[in-house]
Protein backbone atom coordinates (compact mmCIF):
# COMPACT_ATOMS: atom_id res chain seq x y z
CA UNK A 1 0.00 0.00 0.00
CA UNK A 2 1.67 3.24 -0.93
CA UNK A 3 1.03 6.32 1.25
CA UNK A 4 3.97 8.05 0.66
CA UNK A 5 2.84 12.30 0.09
CA UNK A 6 0.28 11.67 2.78
CA UNK A 7 -0.68 14.08 5.89
CA UNK A 8 -1.68 10.75 8.44
CA UNK A 9 -0.58 12.77 11.15
CA UNK A 10 -3.33 15.00 10.49
CA UNK A 11 -6.44 12.06 10.05
CA UNK A 12 -9.45 13.58 11.95
CA UNK A 13 -10.79 11.34 14.61
CA UNK A 14 -12.11 8.17 13.48
CA UNK A 15 -15.65 9.15 14.91
CA UNK A 16 -15.74 12.12 12.29
CA UNK A 17 -15.96 9.78 9.42
CA UNK A 18 -17.36 7.11 10.63
CA UNK A 19 -20.50 8.55 12.12
CA UNK A 20 -21.44 9.88 8.24
CA UNK A 21 -20.68 6.43 7.32
CA UNK A 22 -23.14 4.63 9.98
CA UNK A 23 -26.12 6.79 8.81
CA UNK A 24 -26.06 5.81 5.13
CA UNK A 25 -27.92 2.60 5.46
CA UNK A 26 -30.88 4.82 7.13
CA UNK A 27 -30.63 6.10 3.75
CA UNK A 28 -30.93 3.25 1.94
CA UNK A 29 -33.59 2.15 4.18
CA UNK A 30 -35.59 5.24 3.35
CA UNK A 31 -35.23 4.35 -0.31
CA UNK A 32 -36.38 1.17 0.25
CA UNK A 33 -39.72 2.18 2.15
CA UNK A 34 -40.48 5.20 -0.82
CA UNK A 35 -40.74 1.68 -3.42
CA UNK A 36 -42.62 -0.77 -0.78
CA UNK A 37 -45.23 2.07 -0.55
CA UNK A 38 -45.44 3.73 -3.48
CA UNK A 39 -44.02 1.15 -5.91
CA UNK A 40 -44.26 2.55 -9.48
CA UNK A 41 -45.62 5.97 -8.91
CA UNK A 42 -41.97 6.24 -7.61
CA UNK A 43 -40.45 5.37 -11.18
CA UNK A 44 -42.95 6.95 -13.69
CA UNK A 45 -41.74 10.58 -14.02
CA UNK A 46 -39.11 12.57 -13.17
CA UNK A 47 -41.03 15.15 -11.58
CA UNK A 48 -43.30 13.41 -9.32
CA UNK A 49 -42.75 14.28 -5.42
CA UNK A 50 -42.54 10.44 -4.55
CA UNK A 51 -39.39 10.34 -7.28
CA UNK A 52 -37.75 13.54 -5.92
CA UNK A 53 -37.90 12.09 -2.48
CA UNK A 54 -36.57 8.89 -4.03
CA UNK A 55 -33.70 10.82 -5.94
CA UNK A 56 -33.00 12.71 -2.60
CA UNK A 57 -32.93 9.89 -0.27
CA UNK A 58 -30.26 8.45 -2.56
CA UNK A 59 -28.00 11.71 -3.42
CA UNK A 60 -28.21 13.41 0.10
CA UNK A 61 -28.99 9.96 2.05
CA UNK A 62 -26.56 8.13 0.71
CA UNK A 63 -23.91 9.98 -1.37
CA UNK A 64 -23.66 13.46 0.27
CA UNK A 65 -23.43 11.28 3.88
CA UNK A 66 -20.65 9.33 2.49
CA UNK A 67 -18.71 12.56 0.45
CA UNK A 68 -18.46 14.69 3.08
CA UNK A 69 -17.64 11.89 5.56
CA UNK A 70 -14.87 11.34 3.27
CA UNK A 71 -13.89 14.91 2.41
CA UNK A 72 -13.46 15.61 6.74
CA UNK A 73 -10.88 12.58 6.54
CA UNK A 74 -9.12 13.37 3.06
CA UNK A 75 -8.27 17.27 3.34
CA UNK A 76 -6.27 17.32 5.84
CA UNK A 77 -4.63 14.13 4.70
CA UNK A 78 -4.11 14.65 1.49
CA UNK A 79 -3.77 18.56 1.42
CA UNK A 80 -1.95 18.81 4.57
CA UNK A 81 -3.55 21.45 6.28
CA UNK A 82 -6.04 20.12 9.33
CA UNK A 83 -9.87 21.43 9.16
CA UNK A 84 -10.60 24.22 11.81
CA UNK A 85 -12.97 23.38 14.68
CA UNK A 86 -13.38 19.35 13.18
CA UNK A 87 -16.14 18.81 15.75
CA UNK A 88 -17.98 20.79 14.18
CA UNK A 89 -18.68 18.40 11.33
CA UNK A 90 -20.90 16.06 14.44
CA UNK A 91 -23.54 19.36 13.90
CA UNK A 92 -22.91 19.54 9.94
CA UNK A 93 -24.06 15.36 10.27
CA UNK A 94 -26.98 16.73 12.75
CA UNK A 95 -28.36 19.46 9.78
CA UNK A 96 -27.92 17.27 7.25
CA UNK A 97 -30.08 14.13 8.76
CA UNK A 98 -32.54 16.78 9.75
CA UNK A 99 -33.09 18.46 7.15
CA UNK A 100 -33.09 15.54 4.44
CA UNK A 101 -36.22 14.44 6.94
CA UNK A 102 -38.10 17.12 6.98
CA UNK A 103 -37.73 17.58 2.94
CA UNK A 104 -38.96 13.93 1.86
CA UNK A 105 -41.02 14.19 4.90
CA UNK A 106 -42.97 17.09 2.90
CA UNK A 107 -42.45 15.78 -0.45
CA UNK A 108 -44.59 13.11 0.43
CA UNK A 109 -47.57 14.81 1.58
CA UNK A 110 -46.34 16.96 4.77
CA UNK A 111 -46.63 20.08 6.01
CA UNK A 112 -45.22 23.40 4.01
CA UNK A 113 -43.08 23.69 7.61
CA UNK A 114 -41.54 20.43 7.03
CA UNK A 115 -39.65 22.04 3.96
CA UNK A 116 -39.21 25.50 6.21
CA UNK A 117 -37.36 23.23 8.60
CA UNK A 118 -35.59 21.26 5.82
CA UNK A 119 -34.53 24.60 4.60
CA UNK A 120 -32.63 25.71 7.28
CA UNK A 121 -31.12 22.80 8.39
CA UNK A 122 -29.31 22.62 5.15
CA UNK A 123 -28.10 26.53 4.65
CA UNK A 124 -26.88 25.94 8.59
CA UNK A 125 -25.28 22.98 7.65
CA UNK A 126 -24.03 24.21 4.51
CA UNK A 127 -21.95 26.90 6.45
CA UNK A 128 -21.10 25.07 8.92
CA UNK A 129 -19.44 22.39 6.22
CA UNK A 130 -17.88 24.92 3.69
CA UNK A 131 -16.26 27.52 6.12
CA UNK A 132 -14.28 25.49 7.83
CA UNK A 133 -13.03 22.88 5.19
CA UNK A 134 -13.09 25.58 2.43
CA UNK A 135 -10.46 27.94 4.78
CA UNK A 136 -8.32 24.36 4.61
CA UNK A 137 -8.63 23.81 1.05
CA UNK A 138 -7.70 27.35 0.23
CA UNK A 139 -4.53 27.13 1.93
CA UNK A 140 -3.13 23.42 1.21
CA UNK A 141 0.62 22.70 2.36
CA UNK A 142 0.28 20.14 -0.64
CA UNK A 143 -0.73 21.44 -4.13
CA UNK A 144 -2.19 18.11 -6.32
CA UNK A 145 -4.63 17.42 -8.94
CA UNK A 146 -6.62 15.81 -6.38
CA UNK A 147 -6.48 19.03 -4.14
CA UNK A 148 -7.84 20.80 -7.01
CA UNK A 149 -10.24 18.07 -7.79
CA UNK A 150 -11.88 17.94 -4.31
CA UNK A 151 -11.99 21.96 -3.98
CA UNK A 152 -14.18 21.61 -7.41
CA UNK A 153 -16.51 19.23 -5.85
CA UNK A 154 -16.93 21.20 -2.70
CA UNK A 155 -17.97 24.22 -5.09
CA UNK A 156 -20.38 22.45 -6.89
CA UNK A 157 -21.69 21.30 -3.68
CA UNK A 158 -22.00 24.85 -2.82
CA UNK A 159 -23.47 25.54 -6.26
CA UNK A 160 -26.69 22.80 -6.43
CA UNK A 161 -27.32 23.39 -2.47
CA UNK A 162 -28.41 26.87 -3.52
CA UNK A 163 -29.79 25.84 -6.43
CA UNK A 164 -31.80 23.25 -5.13
CA UNK A 165 -33.05 25.50 -1.92
CA UNK A 166 -34.50 28.09 -4.73
CA UNK A 167 -36.30 25.09 -5.72
CA UNK A 168 -37.50 23.77 -2.54
CA UNK A 169 -38.79 27.51 -2.07
CA UNK A 170 -41.49 26.16 -4.34
CA UNK A 171 -42.87 23.27 -2.01
CA UNK A 172 -42.83 25.61 1.15
CA UNK A 173 -45.54 27.96 -0.32
CA UNK A 174 -43.40 30.13 -2.79
CA UNK A 175 -43.58 30.17 -6.50
CA UNK A 176 -41.65 28.14 -8.30
CA UNK A 177 -39.16 30.15 -10.99
CA UNK A 178 -40.22 30.22 -14.69
CA UNK A 179 -37.02 28.34 -15.76
CA UNK A 180 -37.26 25.79 -13.26
CA UNK A 181 -36.74 23.20 -15.91
CA UNK A 182 -33.53 24.76 -17.06
CA UNK A 183 -32.10 25.04 -13.33
CA UNK A 184 -33.11 21.66 -12.70
CA UNK A 185 -30.86 20.90 -15.27
CA UNK A 186 -28.34 22.30 -14.40
CA UNK A 187 -28.65 21.25 -10.61
CA UNK A 188 -28.66 17.76 -12.25
CA UNK A 189 -25.60 18.39 -14.13
CA UNK A 190 -23.16 20.63 -11.21
CA UNK A 191 -24.62 17.38 -8.51
CA UNK A 192 -23.47 14.80 -11.41
CA UNK A 193 -20.55 15.83 -13.05
CA UNK A 194 -18.85 18.56 -10.80
CA UNK A 195 -19.69 17.42 -7.20
CA UNK A 196 -20.41 13.66 -7.16
CA UNK A 197 -18.23 12.75 -10.76
CA UNK A 198 -15.50 15.44 -9.77
CA UNK A 199 -14.99 14.29 -6.05
CA UNK A 200 -14.79 10.37 -7.60
CA UNK A 201 -12.25 11.05 -10.16
CA UNK A 202 -10.02 13.05 -6.99
CA UNK A 203 -10.42 10.31 -5.23
CA UNK A 204 -9.87 7.46 -7.68
CA UNK A 205 -6.39 9.39 -8.94
CA UNK A 206 -5.02 8.91 -4.69
CA UNK A 207 -7.09 5.41 -3.88
CA UNK A 208 -6.48 3.60 -6.63
CA UNK A 209 -2.70 3.47 -6.55
CA UNK A 210 -2.67 3.88 -2.99
CA UNK A 211 -4.98 0.45 -2.26
CA UNK A 212 -4.27 -1.56 -5.66
CA UNK A 213 -0.66 -1.10 -6.29
CA UNK A 214 -2.26 -0.05 -9.89
CA UNK A 215 -0.34 2.39 -12.54
CA UNK A 216 -1.12 6.15 -11.46
CA UNK A 217 -2.69 8.39 -13.79
CA UNK A 218 -0.11 10.75 -15.37
CA UNK A 219 -0.21 14.50 -14.20
CA UNK A 220 -0.57 15.57 -17.88
CA UNK A 221 -3.59 13.97 -18.29
CA UNK A 222 -4.84 14.52 -15.07
CA UNK A 223 -4.57 18.48 -15.90
CA UNK A 224 -6.47 17.56 -19.61
CA UNK A 225 -9.32 15.83 -17.81
CA UNK A 226 -9.39 18.59 -14.50
CA UNK A 227 -9.06 21.62 -17.39
CA UNK A 228 -11.99 19.46 -19.81
CA UNK A 229 -14.33 19.22 -16.51
CA UNK A 230 -14.08 22.57 -15.43
CA UNK A 231 -15.24 23.59 -19.21
CA UNK A 232 -18.36 21.32 -19.65
CA UNK A 233 -19.35 22.56 -15.97
CA UNK A 234 -19.23 26.66 -16.54
CA UNK A 235 -20.76 26.25 -20.23
CA UNK A 236 -24.04 25.15 -18.85
CA UNK A 237 -24.19 28.63 -17.28
CA UNK A 238 -23.14 30.41 -20.68
CA UNK A 239 -25.82 28.57 -22.62
CA UNK A 240 -28.54 29.19 -19.68
CA UNK A 241 -28.15 33.32 -19.62
CA UNK A 242 -27.53 32.89 -23.78
CA UNK A 243 -30.24 30.42 -24.36
CA UNK A 244 -32.13 33.12 -25.93
CA UNK A 245 -29.68 33.89 -28.86
CA UNK A 246 -29.50 30.19 -30.20
CA UNK A 247 -33.53 31.06 -31.75
CA UNK A 248 -35.40 28.35 -32.33
CA UNK A 249 -32.93 26.18 -33.51
CA UNK A 250 -32.33 24.14 -30.70
CA UNK A 251 -34.19 24.58 -27.25
CA UNK A 252 -32.69 26.56 -24.19
CA UNK A 253 -31.97 22.42 -22.70
CA UNK A 254 -30.60 21.00 -25.50
CA UNK A 255 -27.83 23.70 -26.15
CA UNK A 256 -27.12 23.45 -21.95
CA UNK A 257 -27.14 19.76 -22.16
CA UNK A 258 -24.57 20.24 -25.16
CA UNK A 259 -22.83 22.03 -23.32
CA UNK A 260 -22.14 20.09 -20.53
CA UNK A 261 -20.96 17.62 -23.54
CA UNK A 262 -16.70 18.30 -22.58
CA UNK A 263 -17.92 17.91 -18.44
CA UNK A 264 -19.98 14.25 -19.14
CA UNK A 265 -17.07 12.41 -21.46
CA UNK A 266 -14.68 13.42 -18.86
CA UNK A 267 -16.65 11.87 -16.27
CA UNK A 268 -18.31 8.96 -17.54
CA UNK A 269 -16.24 8.00 -20.64
CA UNK A 270 -12.29 9.14 -20.39
CA UNK A 271 -11.80 8.81 -16.85
CA UNK A 272 -13.58 5.56 -16.05
CA UNK A 273 -11.73 3.82 -19.35
CA UNK A 274 -8.80 4.85 -17.86
CA UNK A 275 -8.92 3.78 -14.46
CA UNK A 276 -10.07 0.54 -16.04
CA UNK A 277 -7.31 0.03 -17.81
CA UNK A 278 -4.71 0.51 -15.08
CA UNK A 279 -6.94 -1.69 -12.73
CA UNK A 280 -6.23 -4.40 -15.08
CA UNK A 281 -2.60 -3.07 -14.87
CA UNK A 282 -1.83 -3.51 -11.06
CA UNK A 283 1.31 -4.74 -9.74
CA UNK A 284 -0.72 -6.88 -7.16
CA UNK A 285 -3.11 -9.26 -8.90
CA UNK A 286 -4.79 -11.34 -5.50
CA UNK A 287 -8.22 -11.10 -5.35
CA UNK A 288 -10.40 -8.01 -3.53
CA UNK A 289 -13.89 -8.16 -3.24
CA UNK A 290 -13.77 -4.28 -3.49
CA UNK A 291 -12.50 -4.31 -7.48
CA UNK A 292 -15.96 -5.97 -8.25
CA UNK A 293 -17.28 -2.29 -7.31
CA UNK A 294 -14.86 -0.56 -8.89
CA UNK A 295 -14.76 -2.11 -12.16
CA UNK A 296 -18.87 -2.50 -12.12
CA UNK A 297 -19.39 1.14 -11.26
CA UNK A 298 -17.09 2.43 -13.86
CA UNK A 299 -18.68 0.21 -16.91
CA UNK A 300 -21.58 1.45 -15.71
CA UNK A 301 -20.64 4.64 -16.54
CA UNK A 302 -19.57 3.48 -19.89
CA UNK A 303 -23.59 3.62 -20.14
CA UNK A 304 -24.36 7.20 -19.07
CA UNK A 305 -24.04 8.88 -21.93
CA UNK A 306 -25.86 7.17 -24.19
CA UNK A 307 -28.65 6.91 -21.44
CA UNK A 308 -28.33 11.08 -21.14
CA UNK A 309 -29.10 11.44 -24.85
CA UNK A 310 -31.63 8.76 -25.16
CA UNK A 311 -33.26 10.80 -21.89
CA UNK A 312 -33.07 14.40 -23.68
CA UNK A 313 -33.78 13.19 -27.19
CA UNK A 314 -37.02 10.98 -26.54
CA UNK A 315 -40.65 12.16 -25.15
CA UNK A 316 -41.03 9.04 -22.78
CA UNK A 317 -40.26 9.97 -19.02
CA UNK A 318 -39.10 6.24 -17.91
CA UNK A 319 -35.71 7.49 -20.11
CA UNK A 320 -34.86 10.53 -17.43
CA UNK A 321 -35.75 8.35 -14.76
CA UNK A 322 -33.58 5.50 -16.09
CA UNK A 323 -30.83 7.46 -16.64
CA UNK A 324 -31.34 8.89 -12.65
CA UNK A 325 -31.60 5.22 -11.31
CA UNK A 326 -28.41 4.10 -12.78
CA UNK A 327 -26.77 7.24 -12.28
CA UNK A 328 -27.14 7.44 -8.69
CA UNK A 329 -27.32 3.83 -8.11
CA UNK A 330 -25.65 1.99 -10.83
CA UNK A 331 -22.51 4.44 -10.94
CA UNK A 332 -21.88 6.38 -7.77
CA UNK A 333 -23.97 4.62 -5.43
CA UNK A 334 -21.90 0.79 -6.51
CA UNK A 335 -18.42 3.06 -6.50
CA UNK A 336 -19.21 4.33 -2.86
CA UNK A 337 -20.33 1.55 -1.51
CA UNK A 338 -16.91 -0.30 -2.66
CA UNK A 339 -15.00 2.33 -1.52
CA UNK A 340 -16.24 2.14 2.15
CA UNK A 341 -15.54 -1.58 1.97
CA UNK A 342 -11.80 -0.58 1.46
CA UNK A 343 -11.25 2.74 3.12
CA UNK A 344 -12.85 2.06 6.60
CA UNK A 345 -10.96 -0.97 7.19
CA UNK A 346 -7.74 1.27 6.42
CA UNK A 347 -9.08 3.96 8.34
CA UNK A 348 -9.90 1.76 11.69
CA UNK A 349 -6.40 0.00 11.24
CA UNK A 350 -4.60 3.24 11.03
CA UNK A 351 -6.40 4.58 14.00
CA UNK A 352 -6.03 1.34 16.53
CA UNK A 353 -3.30 -0.39 15.47
CA UNK A 354 -0.54 1.63 13.21
CA UNK A 355 0.85 2.93 16.51
CA UNK A 356 1.43 -0.60 17.50
CA UNK A 357 3.32 -1.86 14.78
CA UNK A 358 6.72 -3.53 15.96
CA UNK A 359 5.36 -3.37 19.58
CA UNK A 360 2.87 -6.09 19.61
CA UNK A 361 0.98 -8.70 17.06
CA UNK A 362 -1.48 -6.69 15.30
CA UNK A 363 -3.97 -7.77 12.88
CA UNK A 364 -3.81 -7.27 9.05
CA UNK A 365 -5.83 -4.63 7.64
CA UNK A 366 -7.66 -7.61 5.16
CA UNK A 367 -8.33 -9.40 8.12
CA UNK A 368 -10.77 -6.73 9.80
CA UNK A 369 -13.40 -6.84 6.95
CA UNK A 370 -13.80 -10.84 5.54
CA UNK A 371 -14.53 -10.81 1.76
CA UNK A 372 -17.44 -12.91 1.82
CA UNK A 373 -19.15 -9.97 3.30
CA UNK A 374 -18.57 -7.68 1.07
CA UNK A 375 -19.19 -9.94 -1.85
CA UNK A 376 -22.68 -10.13 -0.22
CA UNK A 377 -22.92 -6.43 -0.28
CA UNK A 378 -22.01 -6.12 -4.03
CA UNK A 379 -24.44 -9.04 -5.11
CA UNK A 380 -27.43 -7.28 -3.57
CA UNK A 381 -26.71 -4.15 -4.21
CA UNK A 382 -26.01 -4.95 -8.24
CA UNK A 383 -29.37 -6.99 -7.76
CA UNK A 384 -31.04 -3.85 -6.82
CA UNK A 385 -29.56 -1.83 -9.73
CA UNK A 386 -30.98 -4.58 -11.94
CA UNK A 387 -34.32 -4.93 -10.81
CA UNK A 388 -35.09 -1.25 -10.36
CA UNK A 389 -34.14 -0.69 -14.14
CA UNK A 390 -36.62 -3.33 -14.99
CA UNK A 391 -39.25 -1.42 -12.57
CA UNK A 392 -38.55 1.22 -14.65
CA UNK A 393 -38.76 0.10 -18.18
CA UNK A 394 -41.58 -2.01 -17.34
CA UNK A 395 -43.67 0.02 -15.11
CA UNK A 396 -44.58 -3.01 -13.01
CA UNK A 397 -44.90 -2.72 -9.48
CA UNK A 398 -44.36 -5.97 -8.15
CA UNK A 399 -40.74 -5.30 -9.62
CA UNK A 400 -40.25 -2.09 -8.13
CA UNK A 401 -41.84 -4.02 -4.60
CA UNK A 402 -38.91 -6.29 -5.09
CA UNK A 403 -36.55 -3.81 -5.71
CA UNK A 404 -36.99 -2.22 -2.77
CA UNK A 405 -36.67 -5.26 -0.27
CA UNK A 406 -33.28 -5.79 -2.29
CA UNK A 407 -33.02 -2.18 -1.08
CA UNK A 408 -33.64 -3.11 2.63
CA UNK A 409 -31.04 -6.13 2.02
CA UNK A 410 -28.36 -3.57 0.94
CA UNK A 411 -28.81 -1.97 3.61
CA UNK A 412 -28.96 -4.39 6.72
CA UNK A 413 -25.81 -5.93 4.70
CA UNK A 414 -24.09 -2.21 4.42
CA UNK A 415 -24.60 -1.92 8.16
CA UNK A 416 -23.45 -4.91 9.22
CA UNK A 417 -20.45 -4.39 7.64
CA UNK A 418 -19.47 -1.45 8.77
CA UNK A 419 -20.62 -2.56 12.83
CA UNK A 420 -18.37 -5.57 12.18
CA UNK A 421 -15.26 -3.08 11.27
CA UNK A 422 -15.96 -0.49 13.64
CA UNK A 423 -16.64 -2.72 16.70
CA UNK A 424 -15.17 -2.41 19.96
CA UNK A 425 -13.48 -5.94 19.51
CA UNK A 426 -10.98 -4.44 16.68
CA UNK A 427 -8.76 -2.75 18.56
CA UNK A 428 -5.55 -3.71 20.31
CA UNK A 429 -4.97 -5.81 23.69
Amino acid sequence: MKTSGLSLDQAPPLSIPASFFLTIPLGILAAALILLIYGTMALASPWASETLALVHAGTLGVLAMAMVGALYQMTPVIAGTPVPFIRIAHLVHLLLLAGLAGFIWRLLGGPLAAMLWAITSFKLALAAFLLPLGWALLRPATHSETVQGMRLAVLSLAAITLIGLLMAAGYAGETFSQNRTLWMQIHLTLALLGWVGGLIMAVSWQVIPMFYLAPAVGQTTKRWLFGTLMLGLVLPFVALFTAAETGELLSPGTVIAISALPAALVIWVLHPALVLQNISRRKRKRSDASLLFWNTGLGTALLLVPLAIAALALPDPRWQVLFGWVAIWGWAGVIIHGMLSRILPFLVWFHRFAAQVGLQPVPSMRSLLPQKRIQAGFILHTSSVIAGAAAIVTQTDSLARLTGLLLVGTAISLASMLIHVLRPSNSVG
